[in-house]
């Protein structure tokens, strides 16, 4: 019953959550499970024994990640949300799972003060990319590249209307190529797009993080 009432207040909160800050929760409900599916098979969980998943928001995808990630990993969730994070880290006391709450801008700082030490094999970025102010969106992207292993994988999603529009409340209305930016930061990509989800989706499943001074210069 508690882990049935704390997924019911999780899910409300990030539906509150969207109506009070659009423009960093990107989204009223949770993922489907098709998306979910994406997201974790892109991370080639079978080899990975550092996972971190960025907005853990309600634990949906972060359940999933668990399920399929080896008995010897950990995975480090952050949230900005510190409620938030508490009900998904008491519906998941798996002894795997490091709840980590700040800003996934801080990567590198948050990893350290958690024990982990050295790259990690696997990200996976549950975070709204075409609604984060430019300059988190770059700070959050430059920190990933730096912590993520030569041979990791870094998986995001977006919404595919986003090539068409985008709408923020701060900034008023654009367009958003995922592809392209994510192309600053990283060597490969591939793409999957989940028709199923409501709205439709793509993931980028990407690989070989680039030198700083190059991605910064692009």
């Amino acid at each position: 019953m508690t882990t049935s009432i704390d997924r019911m207040r999780a899910a409300w909160r990030f539906f509150l959550n969207g109506w009070r800050d659009w423009d960093q929760t990107a989204s009223f409900v949770p993922s489907s499970r098709f998306l979910v599916d994406a997201l974790v098979q892109g991370a080639e969980l079978g080899r990975a024994r550092s996972v971190v998943e960025l907005g853990t928001g309600t634990g949906t995808v972060t359940a999933k990640l668990l399920a399929a990630m080896r008995p010897d990993a950990r995975l480090f969730g952050v949230e900005i949300d510190g409620p938030l994070l508490e009900a998904t880290a008491r519906r998941l006391p798996d002894p795997r799972l490091v709840a980590i709450h700040g800003s996934a801008a801080d990567l590198g700082t948050h990893l350290a003060a958690a024990g982990h030490s050295g790259p990690v094999d696997a990200i996976v970025s549950c975070l709204g990319m075409s609604l984060l102010p430019p300059d988190l969106r770059d700070a959050i992207l430059d920190s990933v590249a730096r912590v993520l292993a030569p041979g990791g994988v870094f998986v995001q999603y977006g919404y595919l209307h986003a090539h068409v529009i985008v709408y923020s409340t701060t900034r008023g209305f654009s367009q958003f190529h995922l592809g392209r930016c994510l192309g600053r930061y990283f060597a490969e990509q591939r793409r999957q797009i989940v028709v199923p989800n409501l709205p439709p989706a793509e993931v980028l499943v990407c690989r070989g993080p680039l030198p700083r001074d190059i991605s910064a210069a692009a």
